[in-house]
């Protein structure tokens, strides 16, 4: 095993000597003199990864007598330009970290804990010189569309991001911090507290990490402006999107621009929620405004226009924020869409440019460039709406987004992990997609592909043991013919009438022919394998908590494709071989939400957990009321 087969991400330049160097039971990390918080915490993560894997003993100290087989060195000299950059060595006499500012201090730390992490007590010689491609390298994580986070989940997430050398982390929130100004929300349950965004906050910084402020505060408000005390505010007339559903949540519920309690309204939200954060970043989002002008201020986007009224209403949130010192991000979809916003658009907004699909194209991100907008580029791991991430889509999405952004200048990667559909997918789903999105922050010309990658990625996420798991993992998506977001557009349609007609379209029909579309005899192959994918994950060697996570989503795309089956012949009527029974796949489908329902608990709160459960007892419902229907009876997924 080679030093560049390992390490996520990857240096800019390695050069592998022969030998190892096997420092002692007792080996020493040591600091230079007047070593600042920065050093001493990364000094602190070579050291644990040392007494885990390799010298029980060690212990940091202050920089001595260097002599051979001292142990770890941290340097700081003037020579390692690049901001964030360090060099590393580890020879005969054991390593050296060099660097110039203290975020080189903590990335040549996160590259040798990672080393002892793979190596253990024999460490290969090695000269590595680096530094990052991106000053800005965050991921971003939906807090508010049915799962929250327990602090401690929080807490490991931000330990294994800084070893990744992300800098940036994001939590979107709606209403899932409690703020007094959300009190009138009664659908409000399980949220973090702000003393919990506080102690968060804390731990970031301790690991150079910048917890970045990201709320909404113009569209995507949906139990906000349900609420009796702000319902007044909404453009759209009250009882749009009755009843609940995931689609309806994402659309309507945006802000009507002309009342001016709008700007009241968000002025105070900001005032109230920022003081938790140390850092002068905040994300506002302002995306994905369908609504605009279509309600309550159709009279102001007659006289004003599309850009100007979204531009004005953006623009005032803007300058109060930057009265007080604060750099202002948006997403950037809006002004994608609607170019000639860019020039009424405040000239230091910085927009978030994200696409999450195949194929960005160069003149999404040039867009930005050419006229001089400061922007992230922002892939996603895409775990939305599905039992398993796409991982195939996910790491060309992350790949194209890295190299078209370095190409163009952007400053920044915002890795988005967003939840719609109740953030079904488990937290391990995800790691891949993050490991691989701070990989390419880092060195966007890591031209690693498949097998090789996989492999670093299996030690960057699972751990050392892991072999073929990131492999297992993309097949199984693969194997995700009718995703989790298409069975919940069925259970929509036949439990509360919901067909969802947008743009002229009828979203309902257009499940039920991708679902009669698909090919009975790939549905029944995608339940052998995604079983066959479970068993061969529960034996991958990952620890527990995350193999049950993986498995679980490998038990639910299998469920999923038998589902879709028995509606194909119940539903709608065609000739299909069940693989099961619905009533045995309605048991099947019990068994998986008690133990799902287990594995939700331990990383999250139990927020809207309901919504899910309620779904999966519904499917089942509606499985045990076709009969016990045509199929083999298997054992349970």
């Amino acid at each position: 095993m080679k030093v560049c087969d390992i390490l996520v991400p990857l240096p800019r330049r390695i050069t592998e000597g022969e030998g190892f160097y096997r420092p002692g039971w007792d080996v020493l990390v040591a600091l230079p003199p007047a070593a600042g918080a920065a050093e001493k915490r990364a000094a602190q993560m070579v050291r644990d990864a040392l007494a885990e894997r390799a010298c029980p003993g060690a212990r940091v100290c202050g920089l001595g007598v260097k002599k051979t087989g001292f142990g770890v060195a941290f340097e700081r000299r003037d020579t390692v330009g690049a901001p964030g950059g360090y060099t590393l060595r580890v020879g005969e006499d054991g390593a050296c970290i060099g660097y110039a500012d203290d975020a080189g201090a903590r990335y040549g730390a996160a590259t040798l804990a990672q080393l002892v992490y793979a190596f253990g007590a024999e460490l290969p010689f090695v000269e590595i010189e680096d530094a990052p491609a991106f000053e800005n390298r965050g991921y971003m994580l939906d807090i508010s569309r049915g799962r929250v986070p327990r602090l401690e989940h929080l807490f490991e997430l931000v330990d294994w991001l800084a070893l990744l050398k992300i800098n940036q982390l994001q939590l979107y929130v709606e209403n899932s911090v409690r703020l007094p100004v959300f009190d009138s929300i009664t659908t409000q349950g399980d949220v973090l507290e702000p003393e919990e965004i506080m102690r968060l906050d804390r731990y970031c910084a301790e690991r150079g990490i910048e917890l970045v402020p990201c709320i909404a505060t113009f569209g995507h408000l949906y139990d906000l402006l349900r609420s009796p005390k702000w319902r007044h505010l909404s453009e759209m007339p009250e009882g749009t999107g009755e009843p609940f559903s995931w689609y309806h949540r994402m659309r309507y519920h945006i802000l009507n621009v002309s009342d001016p309690g709008s700007i009241r309204l968000v002025r105070r939200i900001l005032d109230e929620f920022l003081p938790l954060f140390s850092s002068k970043k905040v994300n506002i989002c302002c995306d994905e405004t369908f609504d605009l002008g279509k309600g309550k201020s159709s009279d102001a986007l007659e006289e004003q226009g599309y850009a100007s009224l979204y531009c004005g209403f953006v623009n005032q949130i803007a300058e109060t924020l930057q009265a007080q010192g604060r750099q202002v991000m948006i997403w950037g979809d809006i002004v994608q869409r609607h170019p000639d916003a860019i020039p009424l658009l405040n000239k230091d907004v910085l927009c978030l440019n994200w696409h999450y699909y195949y194929d960005a194209g160069e003149e999404r991100v040039r867009l930005f460039s050419d006229k001089g907008i400061t922007q992230y580029v922002c892939p996603s791991v895409s775990g939305f709406s599905r039992f398993v991430n796409a991982y195939d889509m996910s790491f060309a999405n992350i790949r194209e987004l890295a190299q078209l952004g370095r190409q163009h200048g952007a400053v920044g990667l915002l890795n988005t992990d967003w939840g719609d559909a109740s953030h079904v997918n488990m937290p391990a789903l995800a790691r891949p997609g993050i490991a691989y999105g701070a990989a390419m922050a880092w060195n966007p010309g890591d031209d690693r592909q498949d097998t090789a990658l996989d492999a670093a990625l299996d030690m960057a996420c699972f751990g050392r043991k892991a072999a073929g798991i990131t492999t297992a993992l993309r097949e199984l998506s693969r194997q995700d013919l009718i995703i989790a977001e298409s069975i919940w557009f069925f259970r929509d349609y036949k439990v509360l009438g919901l067909e969802y007609h947008v743009f002229g379209l009828c979203l309902y029909d257009g499940v039920k022919e991708k679902m009669m579309a698909a090919d009975a005899g790939a549905l029944a192959d995608a339940v052998e394998k995604s079983e066959a994918i479970a068993r061969q994950l529960w034996q991958g060697g990952v620890d527990n908590t995350l193999r049950g996570e993986l498995v679980l989503a490998a038990r639910a795309v299998a469920l999923m494709q038998a589902a879709a089956l028995a509606f194909k012949r119940h539903e709608y009527g065609q000739d299909v071989r069940l693989v099961y029974p619905p009533e045995v796949l309605a048991g099947m489908l019990g068994h998986w939400l008690r133990d799902y329902t287990a594995a939700w608990r331990k990383s999250s709160r139990e927020s809207e957990l309901w919504r899910v459960r309620q779904v999966i007892s519904q499917l089942c419902d509606i499985l045990r009321g076709y009969g016990e229907g045509e199929g083999a009876a298997h054992g349970p997924g």
